[in-house]
């Protein structure tokens, strides 16, 4: 009897370590194949989705009791940390005129990238954003975990939040991943914490491509930064910079590139169409960039 129940743990803790190093494959691959679904407020299908029903689809199999609405997803997991969020944690965003209402609920991908369904702006639909960039930077409202992996391996506080050390020390085991794509381009090769790690290759949006090593997402060690026009630069690298004294080009990594970055509109969350004003404010980003 007492081999019958070490045996039925061993399988459920082996199960549950293949599915905390499976966040990639089951929310986050099958998550970017579905960008460039178009918008439909109340969607929970491909045909389109809301930014709620497009977390409900990706989500549903393995939280069942993830509630449909964002503002109430926001209370569901488990409080975590801006500087402690890993891949599969939610973020939300309060994008409407109230600043302390949830309207808007996004993926994390790593690289400081968001994957979700906007109903308005640059790149309507399911898309790939930068957490940094002006607009949902000053928009971001909170985050929680939800998957039982990231629960389980990261011990929390008494204030409801994991620290970024112990995301990254529990959280150990590398993964390798083909063509991940993030807000500024798409990365083949080792990931720690969510992060670019150790060797790897990032093939960037504007033809530019970095070969070498990788810490916590960075340029960090030895590389060499190929430009689209045929130039490269081979070296050291720190914090994403090149540290020789001759730099033969400008990182479009350490550039302000997305149209998110400057647009200003207003991005509508549950089950709102985007009013007037917004298609006008729109149309007014178009004309100037």
């Amino acid at each position: 009897m007492k081999k019958n129940i070490l045996f039925l743990i061993l399988i459920f803790v082996v199960a549950y370590s293949t599915f905390s190093l499976d966040v990639y494959k089951k929310i986050i691959q099958p998550g970017e194949t579905l960008v460039g679904t178009p918008y439909r407020s109340g969607g929970v299908s491909p045909s389109g989705f809301d930014c709620s029903g497009f977390v409900t689809y990706l989500y549903k199999k393995y939280v069942p009791g993830l509630p449909r609405l964002s503002r109430n997803m926001a209370g569901f997991g488990i409080p975590v940390k801006r500087s402690a969020i890993v891949p599969g944690d939610l973020i939300f965003f309060a994008t409407g005129s109230s600043a302390g209402n949830i309207t808007h609920v996004a993926i994390y991908i790593g690289q400081n990238s968001i994957l979700h369904s906007i109903s308005n702006g640059p790149n309507r639909g399911v898309t790939i954003t930068s957490l940094s960039s002006r607009y949902w930077n000053k928009r971001y409202f909170s985050a929680v975990r939800v998957l039982e992996n990231s629960v389980s391996e990261i011990s929390v506080n008494n204030d409801g939040a994991g620290g970024q050390k112990q995301a990254k020390e529990n959280i150990s085991e590398k993964t390798n991943v083909t063509n991940l794509q993030f807000a500024k381009g798409k990365y083949t090769g080792e990931i720690l914490a969510g992060e670019p790690e150790w060797q790897g290759v990032l093939a960037m949006n504007n033809g530019d491509r970095y070969e070498g090593l990788f810490k916590s997402g960075l340029f960090e060690g030895e590389g060499t930064y190929f430009w689209a026009d045929g130039r490269k630069q081979t070296g050291m690298f720190k914090g994403g910079k090149f540290q020789g004294t001759e730099n033969k080009g400008n990182n479009y990594m350490l550039k302000k590139d997305s149209p998110w970055e400057t647009w200003d509109g207003i991005v509508e969350g549950d089950f709102k169409l985007y009013l007037q004003q917004d298609k006008d404010a729109f149309k007014e980003w178009k004309k100037n960039n």
